[in-house]
């Protein structure tokens, strides 16, 4: 039996091998942003993700809430892989270890959050 999954790319269904991250349409698409270029220009927030202390609550989140929320809400059942902060960092540092400012997402979903909220915040600053 051959183990398959969702591509990475936000939106994308195309199933491909568990191993992989992207399909081959998204795997030329794909850049890799090189750790110490993230860490310059997200400085404590990079750092914060970073943390033991983000990765310990983190983890025992996904144990409590091992379901992406979101995929549950369309009626399916996806191991969760990360856990979002549902008000941003960058818009309250102070709910970063705050668990009601938490929830379980799927790698696609959290992806296509992320992506929106990056579009909303440049959009905001023009």
């Amino acid at each position: 039996m051959v183990v398959k999954k969702q591509c990475n790319h936000a939106g994308c269904k195309t199933l491909i091998d568990y191993r992989q991250k992207y399909c081959e349409k998204h795997k030329a698409e794909q850049t890799t942003v090189k750790r110490e270029e993230r860490k310059q220009s997200e400085g404590k927030y990079f750092q914060f993700y970073q943390s033991r202390t983000w990765r310990k609550a983190s983890y025992l989140y996904r144990l409590n809430h091992p379901v992406c929320e979101d995929c549950l809400k369309e009626g399916l059942i996806r191991k969760a892989d990360v856990v979002d902060h549902k008000i941003e960092l960058k818009d309250d540092w102070t709910k970063r270890l705050d668990e009601s400012n938490f929830r379980s997402l799927c790698h696609a979903h959290h992806n296509t959050k992320t992506t929106r909220e990056r579009r909303k915040r440049k959009r905001d600053s023009l």
